[in-house]
């Protein structure tokens, strides 16, 4: 525990290496989690462990340095994993809150079909727009691993870096997203990825 505390204020003040670390502490577990959700190999099993941690980097400030990590990384990895299997395009889940205050930013309608082929095909055209003003670099993770639709092992390969700097460029891509404007009035109803993954309050 006192050694995730050291790692967590680490991760918290941007060292990549302490989140490669924090990564690599709590991967062949969560793996297994994945694994058993799935109901065997394939190649989205180590891709649901990589998204839970790219969602945990986003609310770790809130989880508390007091709190253990296993459980909630769990539960995130175990509700990435069934949104999966419910249809949704792990691809996309992750970044349903941006693509929402975005839609809010730009006054744009949300994604009203049914149909999981159409709302992929008009969400992945919202997030083309949406990731046009970052970085260089930032804009060039967003498109191989959330618009092409790689793998995390493929994108790794061609920009050889690890698959956990995968994840921890991702973060700082979204956070590039999330600092680029801020929250417009109103808001949706639908229920945001901060209160499906964020810290539970009281018991599960």
């Amino acid at each position: 525990m006192n050694e995730d505390k050291e790692l967590i204020e680490l991760v918290l003040k941007g060292d990549a290496q302490a989140a490669e670390l924090l990564f690599k502490r709590y991967e062949p577990r969560l793996l297994r989690a994945s694994l058993s959700f799935l109901g065997g190999p394939s190649p989205e099993s180590g891709d649901m462990v990589q998204d839970t941690f790219l969602v945990a980097l986003s609310f770790l400030k809130q989880q508390g340095l007091g709190e253990p990590l296993y459980p909630w990384l769990r539960q995130i990895c175990v509700r990435l994993c069934y949104a999966r299997r419910r249809g949704q395009g792990p691809i996309l889940i992750c970044l349903d809150d941006d693509l929402e205050r975005y839609m809010r930013k730009m006054d744009i309608e949300r994604v009203r079909s049914e149909v999981p082929e159409v709302q992929k095909r008009q969400k992945l055209g919202l997030l083309r727009e949406m990731i046009k003003p970052l970085d260089t670099d930032n804009r060039q993770i967003i498109q191989l691993r959330n618009v092409n639709g790689m793998t995390y092992t493929q994108v790794s390969r061609i920009l050889d870096i690890s698959k956990e700097s995968v994840t921890v460029r991702l973060a700082r891509a979204r956070r590039q997203i999330r600092a680029s404007g801020a929250e417009s009035p109103g808001g949706s109803k639908k229920r945001s990825l901060s209160e499906e993954f964020g810290p539970a309050k009281g018991k599960p």
